[in-house]
């Protein structure tokens, strides 16, 4: 594919998640092949800083994210994003591609009137929904409301499973949907993963890498970790008050390390001697592919969508039902007593960073 492209990346900030990583990799690897990344955020939070070939512009606003993306403000919103483009264009030339990410992002692009545009999908739609029905109506509608933008729209999923419920549901209706995994920078991670950090223990333990949110399910994590005797659990996240809190209350405070969001996890994982992961649902699980990257064998919740297009063959055998920590930790103990092999696992083939970029810039038309 032609480089000498540019293309905007749309997503509310560079906090420390998992789609901004994912997003990130892939704007390094489409600027290693001459074309033009701009960032165009919504808040000014940036955990992940983008190296120098990367520019980033922040929406001048002076209100909360979820102030200026609700009905009342995302119109003007979405006059200042697209005033914001505009005079990064008069500099550069038009984007020849747009890639929009997360619901409040999603909202304001809507209201855009850019060509080329495809909406990139981390999620399982139907569980975000049930979530936020569990937590209030309000929050329910709100959440309906932002995926149903969605219908008509040229849409990219992270995985097979997000895109086989879009379309076999009723809520969106996508003009096109493409699967496309989300990059891994092979060579980058397994070099990273070899960087000394004293920080790191020197004895064995666990390891779980995820915000502090329901969906991640801390709580069972900690009822299997009351399962798993004689190992200590590390955990990577930026909400260390809210998980230390939980363990606290959940009696295992005393098996938990945390060392708070760290910059590079790798090293963290290869010196771990298992990833696990008690996710209710995913869009793909990208901690499980780097996991594996690293050479760390994993145990994970089979939940929507993800761990099983990347554990598969005899990983499989290590998938647990969610909401079920006796099964969680039968599995982590059988595993830590088990030689597994990890380096052959399939996705990893599927993930490379250039296959992906090429992908991308597939979407260009010329």
């Amino acid at each position: 594919m032609p480089s000498n492209n540019n293309i905007a990346i749309y997503i509310d900030s560079l906090a420390g998640g998992g789609a901004e990583r994912v997003m990130l990799s892939l704007a390094e690897e489409l600027c290693a092949l001459g074309n033009r990344v701009h960032f165009f955020l919504l808040e000014d939070v940036i955990d992940y800083v983008p190296d120098d070939s990367i520019k980033t512009h922040v929406l001048p606003t002076t209100g909360k994210r979820t102030t200026i993306t609700n009905v009342f403000n995302v119109k003007k919103t979405a006059k200042d994003m697209e005033s914001l483009v505009h005079s990064v264009e008069k500099a550069i030339g038009k984007f020849d591609l747009h890639l929009a990410n997360l619901d409040s992002t999603n909202q304001v692009i809507n209201h855009c009137s850019f060509n080329n545009v495809y909406y990139v999908i981390h999620n399982s739609v139907n569980q975000e929904l049930n979530t936020a029905k569990r937590r209030n109506p309000f929050r329910y509608m709100r959440t309906k409301r932002e995926k149903r933008i969605l219908t008509g729209k040229h849409l990219i999923a992270v995985s097979q499973g997000v895109a086989d419920e879009i379309v076999k549901g009723d809520l969106i209706k996508p003009a096109s949907i493409h699967t496309i995994y989300n990059p891994c920078d092979i060579n980058k991670i397994r070099s990273l993963s070899e960087q000394q950090n004293e920080q790191i223990p020197n004895f064995p333990y666990l390891i779980h890498i995820g915000r502090v949110v329901r969906q991640k399910r801390h709580d069972v994590l900690f009822k299997a970790l009351k399962d798993i005797p004689d190992i200590k659990l590390v955990l990577l996240c930026k909400n260390v008050k809210k998980v230390r809190k939980l363990a606290q209350k959940m009696g295992v405070a005393d098996r938990i390390i945390t060392p708070a969001f760290q910059e590079n996890p790798y090293n963290w994982i290869k010196n771990a001697k298992l990833m696990v992961f008690s996710s209710d649902f995913e869009g793909l699980g990208m901690v499980l592919i780097e996991s594996l990257i690293c050479g760390t064998p994993v145990v994970s919740t089979d939940c929507d969508f993800g761990p099983s297009e990347i554990l598969t063959h005899d990983l499989a055998n290590f998938l647990v039902p969610t909401n079920d920590p006796k099964r969680l930790a039968q599995k982590v103990n059988e595993a830590l007593e088990s030689d597994i092999d990890v380096n052959d696992a399939a996705i990893i083939n599927k993930v490379q960073l250039s296959k992906i970029a090429q992908q991308y810039l597939s979407l260009i038309k010329h």
